[in-house]
């Protein structure tokens, strides 16, 4: 409790302190597109595919993936985007091209580039084919040009002018770390925009429509405290050296709670690297933890299927049941996943049963697919990518939230008396 009290009294001086500061934070609204029972958007014939995840259901309606309206050139030609916190490019589909032409990407209602109508694109003359995390890739050419998200223009942003590509089916704006090239969230620190290259994330609940992201910054409005900081794992290079390629975590334990029983289900010791990626809509788990996390909440797969996607009785999202994700060992950040923010779209009634899309994911060794804790995880998570530091700062989300109280995070990362290292 006098841990708790201490926490808020020094809460409460940053709220204050807020009121007076200058800050160098650049917030912006993503949100949630609206699809039709025939799968279409806004009445367009194009339907809205959901990238890093192979269905074999149909649902009705779209609650997955968030989008950030921002325009390119000058003047601005609008564009809505994936927020991709797992890639790390900018990509745009070219007005006319076979991506456009396709029904998989809806232009006319997500947008396209015309290089032509720009006065301040230019070329590198360049091509690049851009791979995803699903083996989804996207072939274009290199550009420049000036792009503004809330207003704020960052000035000769690199991206990718996409042509064709396969299981690619939207533009994309990846704040993930940058390659060899930088992204918006690193121009955005590098021309002065924000403080540091650092962004937090907040997507509410399963039925809001919409979230913020905070380029630079944090709201404390947002979670609930203590606010952990977690180290961001690498990959180890043959010459010793360690790259940092995507925001990864150490997942350490998981267990499922229903009323006051609390069941572990992962071993001792245990610990994987886990992705925290919007550009996923669901959780993806090896097979044998999915598999007993849908045992305990009533999930199953579909008939004939032995792992991927899963279902679950739509009315099991008023259950008293939900899954803490525990972090970097013992003493690191818990996330409570409540079931009904895993209780996703509505498939249809079969027997006599609604059936809803679960939000986990049972992955095959044979899929070698990757830990992914995505858009059904990461509704009940307060995110901080502290991209400068290598660190992820993880609390409680707070739905429905009130005033934004913003805290700008400085070049040191995100500030001490916020964060418990």
């Amino acid at each position: 409790m006098a841990t708790t009290m201490t926490a808020f009294l020094v809460l409460a001086t940053l709220w204050a302190s807020t009121l007076t500061t200058a800050q160098r934070v650049l917030m912006a609204d993503i949100w949630k597109p609206t699809l039709a029972p025939n799968g279409t958007i806004a009445g367009s014939n194009a339907t809205l595919s959901k990238r890093q995840f192979s269905s074999i259901l149909t649902p009705k309606s779209d609650r997955s993936l968030y989008w950030i309206n921002v325009t390119i050139g000058t003047p601005g030609q609008q564009q809505a985007l994936q927020v991709d916190t797992g890639s790390n490019g900018l990509l745009v589909p070219a007005t006319g091209s076979s991506l456009c032409s396709s029904s998989l990407i809806p232009c006319d209602v997500l947008g396209s580039f015309t290089s032509s109508q720009s006065s301040t694109y230019s070329t590198t003359s360049q091509s690049t084919t851009e791979g995803f995390v699903d083996g989804a890739s996207v072939t274009g050419d290199w550009f420049y040009d000036t792009v503004h998200i809330s207003g704020q223009a960052i000035t000769s942003q690199l991206a990718v002018l996409g042509t064709t590509g396969s299981g690619i089916t939207e533009g994309v704006l990846g704040i993930g770390f940058p390659a060899s090239y930088p992204t918006i969230n690193h121009n955005l620190a590098a021309q002065g925009i924000i403080a540091s290259n650092s962004y937090s994330l907040w997507l509410d609940d399963l039925s809001a429509s919409s979230g913020t992201i905070l380029f630079g910054g944090l709201n404390l409005a947002k979670f609930v405290p203590p606010l952990l900081k977690v180290p961001v794992l690498g990959s180890p290079n043959a010459d010793g050296t360690t790259s940092y390629n995507q925001p990864t975590v150490a997942l350490t334990r998981v267990a499922t709670l229903q009323g006051t029983t609390h069941t572990v289900q992962t071993p001792a010791g245990y610990s994987v690297p886990a992705l925290l990626d919007t550009g996923t809509p669901v959780t993806i788990l090896p097979l044998a933890l999915a598999n007993a996390i849908m045992s305990a909440l009533g999930a199953s797969y579909p008939s004939g299927s032995t792992s991927g996607n899963a279902i679950i009785p739509c009315a099991a999202a008023s259950n008293a049941q939900s899954i803490n994700f525990h972090f970097a060992g013992l003493l690191g950040p818990i996330i409570n996943v409540p079931i009904s923010q895993l209780v996703l779209a509505d498939l249809g009634n079969l027997g006599g049963v609604e059936w809803c899309q679960f939000g986990i994911y049972g992955a095959a060794a044979s899929e070698n697919l990757p830990t992914v804790l995505g858009d059904s995880f990461l509704r009940s998570a307060y995110v901080v990518y502290d991209l400068d530091t290598l660190h992820i700062g993880l609390a409680q989300t707070v739905v429905d939230s009130g005033s934004p109280v913003v805290v700008e995070i400085p070049a040191g990362g995100i500030p001490v008396g916020i964060v418990t290292p």
